[in-house]
């Protein structure tokens, strides 16, 4: 857990983490009908970047296992 509070979006993602966010935290809502607070976007935020990270060392790791299994 404490590595997720160091870490930075890699260069080659930065696009895609700014359009996932955009659209988790303005454009979802939107459309639903949703209102947050200030405090609701930042805790939003948080885990949004949280579930970012662990899905991109998850997929990292497997293109890493799946390159050694290769022969």
């Amino acid at each position: 857990m404490n590595t997720w509070l160091y870490w930075a979006v890699p260069e080659h993602r930065v696009n895609h983490y700014l359009v996932l966010m955009c659209l988790a935290l303005f454009v979802l809502p939107y459309i639903l009908g949703v209102r947050y607070t200030i405090l609701g976007y930042l805790i939003n935020m948080i885990w949004l970047d949280m579930i970012y990270y662990w899905t991109y060392k998850f997929t990292e790791k497997n293109k890493k296992d799946k390159d050694d299994d290769t022969f």
